[in-house]
């Protein structure tokens, strides 16, 4: 059997998604309780996959994981096993061909932070609308070796005003690249880089690199599939990105005071 799991994390004390050896990782905490609940032994031998893999600092609200299972699974059983800061909200049985990366349909993230001082939204907004469709994103990525970094961007909401929330929706996306798009409006929203220039930036052409926004205010929100309904209810996700957003405001007030 196959199942697909729907994850939820806070990431703030992990050294991000991936396991690595001897660091704490949200990846490392699910595979540790995965295989004490009897539903597998090895990653590899179980086919095991994610959606997306987040960096150190970054959450989530609907992560997906997908494996080859032993026994069906129980949700309560694995989420006794797991820290507060870390749980699955639902799980699907799949066919055993479904590949949790090729076929996602749709990824979308939420990046929360302070609005800087002076930030013009409307300047913003004008700049973000420039990025929507196919482009060649690799001056808002970091680089990985060997893969392509072409790509559409289908979704940028701007909104809010002493809290501004940026929502992005994709089939896919680079490293780092939502972070570095966040930092690279918010350059522009506060008049560090002109629209030219953000314009030349994302035709290719020679000009200054956005630096990425801080982790912590980054959440992976969706990541949808045809055919795939998980069986939570659409208010948990909801609730747990409400508290991360508000985990998110507290932290950013408090390093203002």
């Amino acid at each position: 059997m196959r199942y697909a799991f729907q994850v939820a994390y806070d990431g703030t004390r992990y050294f991000g998604f991936a396991r690595q050896p001897s660091l704490l990782t949200v990846e490392g905490e699910l595979l540790k309780a995965l295989k004490e609940c009897g539903l597998c032994q090895e990653p590899a031998e179980a086919r095991y996959q994610v959606a997306a893999r987040t960096d150190r600092g970054v959450s989530a609200v609907c992560q997906v994981i997908a494996l080859d299972v032993l026994k069906r699974p129980n949700l309560r059983a694995l989420n006794a096993r797991l820290p507060p800061d870390i749980a699955i909200l639902a799980a699907v049985e799949v066919p055993s061909s479904f590949d949790v990366r090729r076929h996602a349909t749709s990824r979308s993230y939420r990046y929360v932070c302070e609005a800087p001082r002076s930030f013009n939204l409307s300047k913003a907004r004008a700049a973000a609308k420039l990025m929507l469709g196919m482009h060649d994103f690799r001056n808002f990525c970091k680089h990985e070796r060997g893969k392509p970094t072409i790509g559409e961007l289908e979704q940028v909401k701007i909104g809010g005003r002493k809290i501004l929330t940026f929502n992005f929706v994709a089939p896919a996306f680079l490293w780092q690249q939502v972070r570095r798009m966040v930092g690279a409006l918010l350059s522009v929203g506060v008049g560090k880089l002109d629209f030219h220039s953000f314009k030349q930036m994302l035709e290719q052409r020679q000009g200054p690199l956005p630096s990425p926004a801080p982790p912590g205010g980054l959440v992976l929100v969706r990541v949808d599939y045809h055919g795939v309904k998980f069986r939570s209810s659409r208010r948990l996700p909801a609730k747990f990105a409400n508290l991360l957003s508000r985990r998110i405001q507290q932290e950013t007030a408090a390093s203002c005071r």
